[in-house]
């Protein structure tokens, strides 16, 4: 019986093999070329705000380079934590990106222990811009130059609050810094992003804010804020009559913000690249010009994914000893 049955089963083992090799050589099933879906960019700010803004007009060029639909999902609080967390646990098939400004380089400084590291969790993709700050108090405060300010702040217990978009931010960290360079007792009110603290500011909830010098500039004009300074090493040509704190004699003031895009760590190199060559595309298309630099003032950057990683790198080293040192915590 035993020798009947082994050639049946031998004949079985043959069948199975070569079953298992037929379903190995058959084509295996194409993947979809990418972009085959929406894709969605998170932005650690509220809506309205010149994160929020910019996210915007990059998207709708972007969906026009691609042709999906890009999504904007705005995840404000947190110091930006939220947002960023979201985009580094994502799925990394190039359908969820993040907005990111400079708190990835200051976070780490701030947050011992974030729930992703910003180096091995998130793929740099480009660099969209650079930033200008400005100091301002609202219209019914006495300060007229930033020198009065910084004296008045220096009075024992004069503890002048200052609005800001974000704890992390390098708005928040200007306050800080003023302190410690120049003996002033600024306090940090964090808002969830530029809409709210400008709105707190312009009515006079808080003296003083600290705020990308773009989104601060219409009350500027109107005059229901009064600009001390910008921030930036040189003046800013929609607000061409303020000076820079280095011209005013306070140069440790100097800061330079940065907005960038970034992906969940391990998205193909492929689709990185091409999000890359999207992105720059974007960034150099006339309506995106016209709006971020001609009304907004901002100086758009654009190149590799590389150049961004580095900058990123960079700045986490220059702000988190400064951190440290001052020992800084979030509120």
């Amino acid at each position: 019986m035993t020798a009947r049955l082994l050639p049946r089963r031998i004949a079985a083992q043959l069948a199975a093999a070569v079953f298992t090799l037929a379903a190995m050589a058959a084509p295996v099933a194409a993947q979809p070329a990418w972009p085959a879906q929406p894709i969605r960019i998170v932005v650690p700010f509220a809506p309205g705000g010149i994160t929020d803004v910019i996210a915007r007009l990059v998207g709708k060029s972007l969906s026009d380079q691609v042709g999906q639909p890009v999504v904007i999902e705005n995840k404000p609080g947190g110091g930006a934590i939220i947002a960023t967390e979201t985009v580094a646990r994502a799925k990394p098939d190039g359908y969820t990106l993040g907005m990111v400004l400079a708190q990835v380089a200051t976070n780490p400084g701030l947050y011992p222990k974030l729930p992703y590291d910003a180096q091995k969790d998130l793929a740099p993709v480009i660099t969209v811009l650079a930033q200008g700050f400005v100091i301002a108090v609202g219209e019914k405060q006495p300060y007229r130059t930033l020198a009065e300010l910084i004296e008045a702040a220096r009075k024992p217990g004069a503890e002048i609050p200052f609005a800001s978009p974000g704890t992390g931010t390098l708005m928040h960290l200007t306050g800080p810094r003023a302190n410690a360079e120049y003996g002033t007792q600024f306090v940090h009110v964090p808002y969830k992003g530029s809409v709210p603290a400008l709105q707190d500011a312009v009515s006079g909830q808080v003296p003083m804010i600290i705020d990308p010098a773009s989104t601060a500039a219409p009350f500027v004009r109107q005059g229901r804020l009064r600009a001390l300074a910008v921030t930036h090493p040189t003046r800013l040509p929609f607000l061409p009559d303020v000076p820079t704190v280095r011209e005013l004699g306070y140069p440790a003031l100097e800061a330079v913000g940065f907005q960038g895009v970034v992906a969940p760590a391990g998205t193909p190199p492929a689709v990185i690249a091409q999000l890359n060559a999207a992105l720059n595309k974007a960034l150099a298309s006339a309506e995106v010009r016209e709006r971020i630099e001609g009304q907004m003032g901002q100086t758009l950057i654009g190149g590799t994914p590389e150049a961004f990683g580095d900058m990123i790198r960079v700045e986490t080293e220059r702000w988190s000893p400064l951190i440290r040192r001052l020992g800084l915590k979030p509120e």
